[in-house]
């Protein structure tokens, strides 16, 4: 495509036609052509994949093991790239305000009782190997601070529900609070 064609096809009505001087300047520019070209592949690729984040979050009682479903949408696959997640323990007198670890680590996370096996139902598979304790996929080494989110890669196709069987292993019996988020991109692929 042509810078002429570039400015017909993306340009508001008469953005060079007011200044031909200047449109034949930025036509023989091959800097500026070749930035075109890449804006237009990036327009071209957006309408096909974007980024887009998933995410599921419930609280879950002590000594109890439960199920919670995340459903790609209908209209489009997804491409799970990284997994972030994160927990935090409560008590019933307390449960307006969560904990915040300090730096000398005072507060405990939840996830130290936590553990989730991960499945893809539309196929069966199983994503971990069995119950994986929480800290270990969670912010990595589950420390005071975020650090990086955990590589996930996984194509989900539409329709696919992704079943988090959770556990509650704390042994004071307290509630926690999780929320796992799958970041990636949405595709957009014939039918």
């Amino acid at each position: 495509m042509n810078l002429n064609q570039y400015n017909r096809n993306t340009m508001p009505a008469g953005q060079f036609s007011d200044s031909p001087e200047l449109a034949n300047q930025v036509a023989s520019n091959p800097v500026f052509s070749s930035i075109a070209a890449e804006v237009e592949h990036e327009r071209t690729v957006q309408a096909q994949r974007w980024n887009y984040t998933y995410v599921i979050s419930d609280t879950l009682a002590g000594q109890v093991a439960a199920p919670f479903t995340m459903t790609i949408e209908q209209g489009t696959d997804f491409k799970c790239c990284f997994l972030t997640a994160s927990a935090f323990s409560y008590s019933a007198g307390a449960a307006t305000t969560f904990p915040i670890p300090n730096s000398a680590g005072s507060t405990a996370w939840a996830g130290r009782g936590l553990s989730l096996r991960i499945t893809d139902t539309r196929s069966g598979r199983d994503l971990t190997s069995g119950f994986v304790p929480f800290e270990l996929i969670g912010t990595p080494g589950y420390g005071l601070n975020f650090q990086q989110p955990f590589p996930f890669r996984y194509f989900f196709y539409r329709n696919s529900k992704i079943r988090f069987d959770i556990r509650n292993a704390d042994a004071a019996a307290r509630t926690h609070y999780f929320a796992i988020a799958l970041n990636g991109y949405k595709i957009l692929t014939p039918q």
